[in-house]
């Protein structure tokens, strides 16, 4: 009789070990479930980190962009082609409906110290003609060549405003040569400031374009 009692005792401080052991056993498995999560947290917030470091650097430091001179629907800007998918591709995510266009893999650039449009003011019928005439040649001169675009990037926009390059000629300059814009001026003279006064003064001296003597008395 005892021993049966002394069994049942022995049996039953060995369940309450048994118990204990098992929720330890749990516990610990929870600790290193909860530890390895907040290592993978901690991985993803690191990458996350990275990114933003990257884009942040990137938009500091991407100011450039080539592709090819596609086409001109107004006297204000040109359209580029990017045939490099991917690289047209990012585009897509920051310029406006109208700034793009995805069928034809193009972006828009406006064309900085210039406009054809604010440059003329001779009747309606001469500024249609003026501003489709510059638009003509702009095209005519420069179609499907290799294009650098030097930008700046309007987050309120959406665009691009930019000097274009076609080799060694800067097009815009080209714009004011040959006497389809003025040169306007913004906030701070940019670094090609004296070769655009430099343009004007040359088109001033060809009278051409804007320049005609004859608009020149009309004045």
């Amino acid at each position: 009789m005892r021993m049966m009692k002394f069994c049942r005792k022995l049996i039953t401080v060995s369940l309450f070990f048994c118990g204990i052991l098992f929720v330890q056993f749990h516990k610990v498995q929870a600790q290193g479930g909860l530890l390895e999560t907040e290592s993978i947290r901690k991985r993803l917030y690191e990458r996350m980190d990275e990114r933003k470091k990257s884009k942040t650097l990137s938009t500091v430091t991407e100011k450039i962009l080539t592709g090819i001179f596609s086409r001109v629907t107004d006297s204000e800007s040109v359209w580029v082609r990017i045939d490099n998918r991917s690289k047209y591709r990012k585009w897509t995510f920051k310029l406006s409906k109208k700034n793009l266009n995805l069928q034809r893999q193009e972006i828009r650039v406006w064309l900085k110290y210039v406009s054809p449009k604010l440059s003329i003011s001779h009747g309606k019928e001469y500024n249609e003609w003026f501003l489709k005439k510059s638009a003509y040649e702009l095209q005519k001169m420069f179609y499907n060549r290799q294009v650098k675009v030097v930008y700046d990037y309007s987050e309120k926009l959406y665009r691009l405003d930019g000097m274009v390059w076609s080799g060694d000629t800067n097009i815009n300059i080209w714009l004011i040569r040959n006497g389809w814009s003025f040169y306007l001026l913004e906030n701070e003279p940019p670094p090609e400031h004296l070769e655009l006064l430099a343009a004007e003064n040359e088109a001033k001296q060809k009278q051409v374009g804007l320049w005609e003597a004859e608009l020149q008395k009309n004045e």
